[in-house]
């Protein structure tokens, strides 16, 4: 039909493999999340990354409310 190409197709990974003396290098975490088993490639870590920090966000503003206020 027609070749309508968008950007969000064209993007593979959140977190992009950095180069360190010429070797591809995935995040630490991210590679951590990986040797775990938790995730299956390197474009879910940025979510499951996401989650820990929203879950933390949720649990400090809980424990604020609870113990402060």
């Amino acid at each position: 039909m027609s070749n309508i190409e968008f950007e969000a197709d064209k993007i593979q990974a959140q977190f992009r493999s950095r180069t360190v003396f010429g070797s591809p290098q995935m995040p630490g975490m991210a590679a951590w999340l990986l040797k775990r088993g938790i995730i299956k490639d390197e474009s879910s870590a940025g979510n499951v990354l996401i989650g820990i920090v929203i879950f933390n966000f949720c649990l400090a503003a809980f424990l604020i409310y609870y113990f402060v206020f």
